[in-house]
């Protein structure tokens, strides 16, 4: 029992992978001894999406970076609740936060998911990066390099269990995607978005076509994109060939049910959340070697690091580990051993609470 209080602050405009890292740290931190307080702007989606999971945020109507009344409401909160730190996620809540922390006379700490732009960082007291590229990314603008901890994210070993490929399909109910047992699947996951790179893997799928006609990729995931990359999915011709699943709640099921698991980003990942869950899940996983990808996979041992934005070598990768299931299967273990050393959810949350309890 640590008994240190956290208020967490995000501020987001849908749901993605740091709003579902908040849900999974409030969660661990409980377990932990921690007393939590989570804020969330009124009206966003993440309000009813953490209500659904037990927790009931606090909430109030904002006005963007510029809201010294949300500053001045937050500095209360921490002195009304007894916080002992405010820990941010995203721009807005972090710049907030930071400035109602100073007012209130409590520790900020913001935890930077991606490779963003460094100014609504600067005046927390202490950094969360979750890859040393965004370290690196942070320090470049000028952040104090000892201000920033690297934390990566983990992934729930309990919950993502490797199961053969076969005994995927036959639990699988089918209800975003039906797949025989015999036939080979690919999988992107991820919002649809440029720098996610799903038009590059589309773009490969015509190339592995070529080489396996009966082959299948799975889009799974929602987004600005969306019709853009179907757009480009008929004018390949792989209308039969692509399947776009909309947003999937649980992904472990169609994740379980791939031959292989590709993570395209085109630039700017700071992490690459759905890497680590592939090889937790026993699946080689191929990737653009740039960002916070390069630390979660290695090369020709856990998966394949290919160049962004290059559809040929991205295809040229798949179609090897197609052509060869026994060192496909080989790394799906060693990417599970990898998850189990370096990405464990409950370790990697013990060392954001070792951040937050500095003072």
């Amino acid at each position: 029992m640590t008994g240190l209080r956290v208020l967490e602050a995000i501020t987001p405009s849908r749901i993605g992978g740091a709003e579902v890292f908040v849900t999974h740290l409030v969660s661990s931190f409980e377990e932990m001894g921690v007393q939590v307080g989570v804020f969330c702007p009124k009206g966003r989606p993440f309000v009813e999406y953490v209500r659904a999971r037990g927790v009931s945020p606090i909430t109030w109507k904002t006005h963007g970076k510029f809201d010294p009344l949300t500053i001045i409401r937050l500095a209360r909160l921490l002195k009304r609740g007894r916080y002992d730190v405010i820990h941010t996620h995203l721009s807005t809540a972090s710049l907030l936060g930071a400035f109602a922390a100073k007012l209130a006379g409590r520790r900020s700490a913001a935890h930077v998911h991606g490779l963003n732009t460094a100014t609504c960082f600067r005046y927390s007291d202490r950094l969360i990066a979750v890859s040393q590229a965004v370290k690196s990314h942070l320090v470049a603008q000028g952040i104090k390099e000892h201000k920033i901890h690297v934390v990566h994210n983990g992934v729930d070993l309990v919950k993502y269990q490797p199961t053969g490929t076969r005994e995927a399909r036959a639990a699988f109910d089918g209800s975003a995607i039906a797949i025989e047992p015999d036939e080979l699947l690919l999988g992107v996951f991820g919002r649809l978005s440029s720098e996610k790179g799903q038009r590059v893997a589309i773009e490969a799928m015509f190339l592995i076509s070529k080489e396996y006609p009966g082959a299948r990729l799975a889009i799974v995931g929602d987004g600005g994109d969306m019709d853009d990359l179907k757009s480009a999915t008929a004018a390949l011709g792989l209308n039969d060939r692509v399947i776009f699943t909309g947003f999937v709640q649980d992904v472990r099921g169609i994740m379980g049910a791939c031959d292989a698991v590709v993570v395209p980003s085109s630039r700017g990942e700071g992490f690459g959340l759905a890497a680590v869950e592939a090889m937790a899940l026993g699946k080689p996983v191929v990737a653009s070697d740039q960002g916070g990808l390069k630390e979660i996979i290695i090369h020709n041992e856990t998966g394949l690091l290919t160049p962004p934005n290059d559809p040929q070598s991205l295809a040229e990768a798949v179609c090897s580990i197609l052509a060869d299931p026994k060192e496909a299967e080989l790394m799906g273990c060693k990417g599970r051993e990898r998850v189990e050393k370096h990405f464990a959810l409950g370790e990697q949350m013990r060392k954001v609470l070792d951040v937050l309890q500095e003072n």
